[in-house]
């Protein structure tokens, strides 16, 4: 034995930015962060050059025994670990287990489930026998957890909330027909719509911020948490868990957006019955899928 604490470091692969964070195993506290640019058009290639020196940074800094490295991805993964997509990043599809074994990865997991993993164990789930978990940043994405455990489904593709559940456009301000709830309620979704109604935005965090003192961004951001209320109903409709906990980068955010949300998911849950089922932001904010790929690397998913 070292006589060092024993740390892991987790990785969260997200559309726009990389989060890198040091966590101690005994207590899951957070010992050190990192974030980068994913820069997701230039590939996984790039992107774990850019980490090889991150992660040496990081372990540097802090004298901790390393135990193991998880990595949470927004794509779909299999049960067993291998990446069947690469949608976001171009080149991560595959074994990175195997392929990333020079910075010690030892589990990989989809980042809505790494995340769905910290909150049952340190976060908002912790007391909760079952709930739903969604994260809402560039894309939406969601998992149920039942006594601790997140339900990945046969072919690992549980997760696609914001592909899967259809809104009507004409509700939401947008043309006739029908489209895929990130269109709307994604942070790429709100920039789209801001930009088409004559605003400039870098972010969608900037179309939030702006609502207190522009028409247009108050309109785009009620409309889309109006969009997430939708999603997070239907959610609760299909799936009935004690609590749904919303996180992301978005979807940990305070205001409009999240109040706009919860009205419209109270009044689209059928069951009077489910009607008042909690739904609350993430304890972990946008740390909780990289948080999550740490305890995996240790425990594995439970």
């Amino acid at each position: 034995m070292s006589g060092r604490p024993r740390a892991a470091i987790g990785i969260d692969v997200g559309g726009t930015k990389t989060a890198v964070v040091l966590v101690g195993v005994d207590r899951g506290v957070v010992l050190g962060l990192r974030e980068i640019d994913t820069a997701a058009s230039a590939g996984a290639g790039q992107l774990h050059d850019r980490l090889e020196t991150e992660l040496a940074a990081l372990v540097a800094a802090a004298p901790v025994e390393l135990v193991g490295v998880g990595v949470g991805v927004p794509e779909l993964v299999t049960p067993d670990g291998l990446v069947v997509t690469d949608v976001v990043v171009p080149g991560l599809r595959g074994d990175l287990v195997t392929r990333w074994a020079d910075l010690g990865v030892t589990a990989v997991e989809a980042d809505v489930r790494a995340a769905a993993v910290a909150e049952s164990r340190l976060g908002a789930g912790a007391s909760c026998s079952s709930f739903g978990y969604v994260s809402v940043g560039t894309g939406i994405s969601h998992c149920l957890v039942v006594d601790g455990v997140p339900w990945a489904g046969v072919n690992g593709a549980a997760i696609l909330l914001g592909s899967g559940v259809l809104t009507d456009r004409a509700s939401f301000g947008g043309p006739g027909g029908t489209s895929a709830l990130e269109e709307f309620a994604s942070g790429p979704g709100i920039v789209a719509q801001y930009t088409a109604a004559g605003g400039v935005a870098d972010s969608a965090r900037d179309v939030l911020e702006r609502c207190a003192v522009d028409d247009v961004a108050r309109s785009v951001v009620t409309r889309a948490g109006r969009a997430l209320g939708q999603g997070l109903a239907e959610l609760v409709n299909l799936l009935d868990p004690q609590v749904v906990v919303v996180g992301g980068g978005l979807g940990s955010a305070p205001g409009r957006y999240w109040e706009s949300a919860l009205a419209a998911a109270r009044s689209a849950i059928w069951a009077d019955s489910a009607r008042a089922v909690p739904l609350v932001q993430s304890s972990l904010g946008p740390l909780a899928g990289a948080i999550g790929a740490a305890l995996i690397a240790v425990a594995g998913t439970p």
